[in-house]
C-alpha cells in the first residue's frame, strides 16, 4: 500500500472515531481545509511537522498514523 494513502486512511479513521468533521481537525492542527483534505486522500505529502499537529489534534501518538 502507498504510505501516503495509508496515512491518510488512518487519519480519516481517528478523526471520524473522534466524531469530528474535516473543518474541525483543520481546525485543531492550524492547517488548511483543502490541504488536509488532500492528505486524507493520499494526495499530499506531509511533513513531519504537520503528522505531529495532526497526531496531537487528534490526541494519538504519530507512530499510529503509520500502522
Amino acid at each position: 500500500m502507498d504510505w501516503k494513502l495509508r496515512v491518510g486512511k488512518n487519519i480519516l479513521k481517528a478523526r471520524t472515531a473522534k466524531g469530528w468533521s474535516q473543518q474541525a481537525l483543520a481546525g485543531e492542527a492550524e492547517l488548511s481545509l483543502r490541504y488536509l483534505a488532500g492528505v486524507e486522500r493520499g494526495e499530499e505529502n506531509p511533513s513531519l511537522e504537520t503528522l505531529i499537529a495532526i497526531s496531537d489534534a487528534l490526541g494519538a501518538e504519530p507512530a499510529t498514523l503509520f500502522e
